[in-house]
């Protein structure tokens, strides 16, 4: 009989292996872990395990990786490019299933007046377009909330992704419909990536063409212009001379010459509206529009006063 003394040692599990070339101590502050969990990562031996193991302090873990990420590179306790730093942390959300503190790392990683962190956008992306269940879930969750990120929404808008956006679409919509300033805003724009062919998104930009919020109503007619949208043209004739805003006004006509044929029938409404100096208007626009073709706008059938007045318009 062999004697026990001889016996080899019992193989410890392998990832006990992996992670004890971490040399984590058993009181190690969360920046040691997370370094430890960016080499694992980098190295691909031992992350998932370390992902586990320290789910209870993800908290501390993200706000570590997002303070490290606005530091400068030579602060960093290694040699890592930002971009790979980013992709480890949203890595670690991903397969530790921690949605609880997505918000939370994007939150950190956003101002206002500079946007979001471009390598943590990109990270994003990837991860949506890898995990597109798990990560769209959470992100419908978000925008579900009683008040919908803001951080959140600038990520999408500004990712640009229409994928994303059509998973989102309903949340996206019901933001633009019901919130104001930059939520609503940040909704719009990244709906925009959905026009000319959804039938809803476009409704709602045609909705908001006269919106009391000015920056809304920016948003709407700059993104309108762009595309080819009867109902837009049709609203943008009747709200051309009542525009105060120049701007505003070359953006409705841009709207009206994208969709000529779809104007033409709310020229003619307008005809038999307008008197004075608001004829003159609409007479210059048609005119400016159509050409000498602007006569035809003009319906039969008016009193001759009237007829006489919208001729002299469009002269």
């Amino acid at each position: 009989m062999q004697d026990n003394k001889e016996q080899p040692p019992p193989t410890l599990p392998e990832d006990i292996v992996k992670m004890s070339k971490h040399k984590l101590s058993s009181d190690a502050n969360p920046r040691e872990i997370f370094w430890a969990m960016v080499e694992a990562y980098r190295e691909g031996e031992g992350f998932d395990a370390l992902v586990e193991k320290y789910a209870g302090i993800r908290e501390a873990l993200v706000n570590i990786g997002c303070s490290v990420l606005q530091e400068s590179p030579k602060a960093h306790r290694m040699k890592v490019p930002k971009a790979t730093l980013a992709k480890c942390l949203f890595t670690m959300i991903v397969k530790g299933q921690w949605g609880d503190v997505l918000e939370r790392a994007l939150n950190n990683l956003y101002e206002r007046k500079k946007g979001p962190d471009l390598k943590m956008m990109m990270a994003f992306g990837d991860g949506f377009t890898n995990n597109k269940e798990l990560v769209g879930g959470w992100v419908k969750g978000i925008l579900s909330a009683d008040r919908p990120s803001e951080a959140v929404l600038s990520y999408i808008t500004h990712l640009g992704d229409d994928e994303l956006v059509e998973y989102v679409r309903g949340e996206l919509l019901n933001i633009a419909r019901t919130e104001i300033n930059e939520p609503q805003v940040y909704a719009m724009e990244a709906l925009a990536i959905l026009l000319p062919g959804d039938a809803d998104v476009a409704k709602l930009f045609v909705d908001m063409m006269d919106d009391w919020d000015l920056e809304t109503k920016r948003v709407a007619l700059e993104t309108l212009k762009l595309h080819k949208v009867d109902a837009a043209a049709k609203k943008a004739v009747a709200l051309y001379v009542y525009e105060p805003d120049e701007m505003f006004k070359m953006a409705l006509e841009h709207i009206i010459e994208n969709s000529r044929g779809g104007a033409e029938e709310e020229f003619g409404k307008m005809f038999t509206r307008l008197r004075g100096k608001e004829m003159d208007e609409l007479g210059g626009l048609a005119k400016k529009i159509y050409g000498k073709k602007a006569k035809g706008l003009i319906p039969e059938g008016l009193p001759p006063e009237v007829e006489k007045e919208a001729e002299k318009a469009v002269k």
